[in-house]
């Protein structure tokens, strides 16, 4: 069987093609046009098209793409602006040339089974329940990836690209993520700013209004609000006070968040770093490390979601 795998980012469109579970090519096209998606289809003549989807809502599971699966994506598009509306997109002129051979993989099913006391968010349990509001976490292909490699552990897995996540992780399943309902909360990351005092928020609405609020939260903060820049390599190579600080602060959030889960796994094993910065940068991993007054063992993985993507397609298929 022939895959094609998309995962589509804000920025960029990657894609592989495999031929069962053998690579065949991979690449990364920075645009955020869409038009060279036909030309990937028309190259490929894929047997199944594989999709990596941030939300998937209440889809606990990857799944063929019916009509459904696409109401959901759609109505949870809301909490990811950066992402579901553009794999939809893709998803939309997949369909066309393949109709019934779209797999949907979900980013937040490793997180669906989450503990209720790390799931349920202290607001009326009436609004929660009416509006499905609930921890859902992210870049749970990357965690889950982290998990199967340190199944008999208790582990803390730090994604750390353009968007940063933290994950406890005991025996192989998550019982707690930085990132929530939506991907700003949690750690600073490369435009968002993580975890704010909601206070700060409502203020903006009522300064900015609600549209302008929403690029400052989703474009404007973390390492592109302190310094001005996205490019965090430049960053920690640079000599301004105003890019040192930004350092600080992000190495130093991260390192709140782990100690944070010493709560939810009593001890901790192993802190994994992934993601453009976790696996680039010894600079930021030593400063994150030097915050944490326990041992552990330090692992540098490679996120490899396409691989755990082709092995939940083949189940999946095996059990239609």
């Amino acid at each position: 069987m022939k895959f094609l795998l998309f995962n589509i980012g804000s920025k960029t469109i990657k894609y592989a093609i495999y031929r069962d579970r053998k690579l065949i090519e991979k690449h990364i096209v920075y645009t955020k046009k869409l038009n060279i998606i036909k030309k990937i289809l028309d190259k490929s003549s894929p047997d199944y098209i594989l999709h990596r989807v941030v939300h998937g809502g209440n889809i606990k599971k990857e799944c063929f793409i019916n009509r459904e699966t696409l109401k959901e994506i759609e109505k949870y598009s809301i909490f990811a602006p950066l992402h579901n509306p553009k794999q939809l997109e893709v998803i939309k002129l997949c369909q066309k040339q393949n109709h019934n051979k779209n797999i949907a993989i979900f980013d937040t099913s490793f997180f669906s089974n989450l503990p209720e006391k790390a799931k349920i968010y202290p607001i009326p349990l009436k609004i929660s329940k009416k509006y499905n509001i609930q921890r859902r976490g992210f870049h749970g292909l990357s965690h889950e990836n982290v998990a199967r490699k340190f199944y008999d552990k208790k582990v803390i897995s730090c994604h750390l690209g353009s968007g940063c996540s933290v994950c406890a992780i005991n025996h192989g399943k998550a019982v707690d993520i930085s990132m929530g309902l939506t991907p700003l909360e949690g750690t600073m990351m490369v435009t968002r700013g993580g975890s704010i005092d909601p206070g700060i928020i409502l203020m903006l609405v009522q300064k900015f209004g609600l549209k302008e609020t929403d690029k400052i939260l989703n474009h404007k903060s973390g390492f592109v609000g302190l310094t001005g820049s996205e490019d965090v390599k430049k960053i920690y190579e640079s000599q301004k006070i105003k890019d040192k600080l930004a350092i600080d602060i992000f190495c130093y959030n991260v390192a709140k968040q782990i100690c944070a889960y010493l709560a939810a796994l009593g001890k901790i094993d192993i802190i994994s770093f992934s993601g453009g910065i976790g696996e680039a940068s010894e600079v930021i991993r030593n400063k994150i490390c030097s915050y944490l007054p326990f041992r552990f063992k330090m692992e540098i993985i490679n996120t490899n979601e396409e691989e755990l993507m082709i092995q939940k397609a083949l189940q999946l298929i095996k059990g239609k």
